[in-house]
């Protein structure tokens, strides 16, 4: 059993079968602006007082989620929101965690 593992992978790479290769990929605008429309949803929060959170939607440690940033009134601070297919979620920093909306 182990020989034939071992055969397959070994087939698979010399295929030019990459297995490492990632397959998640940033956020689109699309998927920006759905999450901005689902946040302005369940906050009613206005959408055009939203941004794209750049640096979080870079990172290959957040891929399947979309980050933005809701800019509070008065310039008091920004809230932070991620969306994936299920859920929307703020981060609480006092409690340091995501909380779901």
């Amino acid at each position: 059993m182990k020989t034939h593992s071992f055969v397959a992978a070994a087939v698979l790479l010399l295929s030019g079968c990459d297995i490492t290769t990632e397959t998640r990929q940033p956020p689109t605008v699309k998927d920006i602006e759905m999450c901005q429309q689902r946040i302005a949803v369940k906050t009613n929060y206005s959408v055009t007082a939203m941004s794209d959170n750049h640096l979080d939607n870079k990172s290959k440690d957040n891929r399947g989620w979309v980050y933005v940033n809701y800019q509070k009134d008065n310039n008091r601070g920004y809230l932070k929101f991620r969306c994936n297919s299920s859920y929307v979620e703020v981060w609480a920093a006092g409690a340091a965690m995501w909380t779901g909306l």
